[in-house]
């Protein structure tokens, strides 16, 4: 089986694509599934593209994206189906899908809620020309719908009933289980994330100043080196994907806090998945896929409220003994739930599913 694989970013560059399509990969090629990339970006586009200003230019290299996109649909006859993963192109109608669907059959993976319209904030109005309605006729119009959330799964199967949940993979190779030290006298409550979800860890910004003033626990942040926080004693450094997992595992009790929007409430959260394959306890917004990642009491907590987040992040800084539980408890989970060899069938199948 031979499949075109429409992504929007060239391999290695886009979380999303990390943690899906481009780890798939390793299951799909033993079982005879070969995937062929054709990336919508351009190495120019991918330099400019979440830069402010430059829309002359975003706009011309959308443009070339767009005709080679049109050039290498019109002919599929080497291909048995066509993989698109949130959209063919960047910008525009779902043409391009239209065009594909015509002569092969389409699986489609949909991992954040694009129908929801929204303005970058580097892009800005440039993110009207998306046409987010667009993905529901790209459901319809699929053989097979792949999603990563019960959020998504539900919108999704409004249109389409061929569905598969298959959620956002851990590189469980990378992100390996090691145990923390039995003997830690004194634990580090972290956050690692993006500079657009910086502005998160002002949600708890209350709950870390309590935690400063019982000093029971060290307070490191991984994305950036200034968070604005008052009376928050902590440390901090940017993300540098080379050392990220050593750099997380300086973390025991790991920060999930999400702002409440219509976006989040459909998201597959990635960051707490991984912080549990690490053995990091997370203690988390229960939102969106939280509430069924984080098992509250046994793998994690959900905190709803200031008095929460104390409380449950002063039980994991002071009880060892449950912290290192909880931190066994929550590598077993993201191993056998969020672990590509534990989704492996799931992913396989779908594929197949397409010829069907």
């Amino acid at each position: 089986m031979k499949v075109l694989t429409l992504v929007p970013n060239q391999k290695g560059h886009a979380p999303g694509q990390r943690g899906s399509i481009e780890l798939w990969e390793d299951i799909l090629k033993p079982e005879g599934i070969e995937l062929i990339y054709a990336p919508f970006e351009t190495d120019k586009l991918r330099e400019i593209l979440h830069k402010e200003g430059n829309s002359a230019a975003k706009m011309f290299e959308m443009i070339r994206g767009y005709a080679r996109r049109i050039k290498l649909l019109r002919n599929l006859d080497e291909f048995d189906a066509v993989f698109v993963y949130r959209e063919a192109a960047l910008l525009g109608p779902a043409f391009l899908e239209k065009m594909a669907a015509r002569k092969k059959p389409i699986i489609y993976q949909l991992d954040d809620p694009l129908f929801m319209p929204y303005k970058s904030p580097t892009n800005g109005y440039l993110s009207y020309l998306k046409f987010f309605g667009k993905i529901k006729e790209i459901i319809k119009m699929s053989k097979v719908v792949m999603v990563n959330s019960s959020g998504i799964r539900q919108y999704a199967e409004q249109f389409n009933k061929n569905l598969w949940q298959v959620p956002s993979i851990v590189d469980t190779k990378v992100f390996s289980y090691k145990p923390f030290a039995e003997d830690l006298k004194r634990p580090c409550i972290g956050w690692s994330g993006s500079p657009t979800t910086l502005k998160n860890i002002n949600l708890v910004e209350k709950p870390l100043q309590k935690m400063s003033e019982k000093d029971i626990a060290d307070i490191h942040f991984i994305g950036g080196t200034d968070f604005g926080l008052e009376n928050v004693k902590y440390s901090a450094q940017k993300w540098n994907g080379e050392t990220e997992v050593e750099d997380l595992r300086k973390i025991q009790i790991g920060l999930v806090p999400l702002p409440e929007n219509s976006w989040n409430g459909y998201k597959f959260i990635m960051k707490t998945a991984q912080y549990m394959a690490l053995g990091i306890v997370p203690v988390g917004t229960p939102m969106a896929s939280n509430t069924e990642v984080i098992k509250h009491g046994e793998n994690g907590f959900l905190a709803a409220t200031d008095a929460e987040w104390v409380e449950y992040l002063t039980i994991l800084a002071e009880d060892s003994n449950l912290r290192n539980a909880m931190s066994r408890q929550a590598a077993q989970d993201a191993q056998e739930n969020y672990s590509l060899e534990a989704n492996a069938p799931k992913v396989i199948e779908a594929f197949r599913a397409s010829l069907r």
